[in-house]
């Protein structure tokens, strides 16, 4: 019975590592999401700046976005 015992102990324990494992892993993966999305935000904030620093309206922009692609060799 002794064996019995120490077995559903183990058990017990190892089931409680593993859905405190579980929660700081839940808590870590919405982490990095939120910080993922913090990163992808002040990258296109920093897009915006550069843009609205050429200083060019709609249409050139377009145009000069056209340029660029026929410019660029395709990756």
């Amino acid at each position: 019975m002794k064996s019995l015992e120490k077995a559903t102990v183990d058990y017990e324990k190892a089931k409680e590592k593993m859905e405190a494992s579980k929660a700081r892993y839940e808590a870590d993966l919405k982490r990095f999401k939120a910080a993922e999305i913090a990163k992808t935000e002040a990258e296109n904030l920093e897009i915006v700046k550069i843009i609205r620093a050429m200083d060019m309206s709609i249409p050139e922009l377009e145009a000069f976005k056209k340029r660029m692609k026929m410019n660029c060799p395709a990756g």
